[in-house]
């Protein structure tokens, strides 16, 4: 769940224009292995989507209303066991 957590607090605190994998993959701390397992599930689950980067060309990724939403929920999860 954390590493989840992670990769949408991610993507969320992006530009409106989306974050490349790298930049995901640095600040969630992840490997290439591990990120391209926990993308192909948020993307397959609709918690993020994928669009084209008008600057690079390849793909940049966003938080969906159910990932933002997710996300929320997980922080005040958070905050109440606190």
């Amino acid at each position: 769940m954390s590493i989840i957590s992670d990769i949408l607090r991610s993507v969320r605190d992006s530009t409106p224009k989306g974050k490349r994998k790298t930049q995901i993959m640095q600040s969630a701390n992840l490997n290439y292995d591990q990120i391209n397992k926990y993308l192909s599930f948020l993307l397959s689950n609709g918690y993020i989507e994928a669009g084209r980067s008008d600057v690079h060309g390849g793909p940049v990724y966003r938080a969906t209303s159910k990932g933002l939403n997710f996300v929320k929920f997980l922080e005040a999860e958070n905050l109440r066991l606190i």
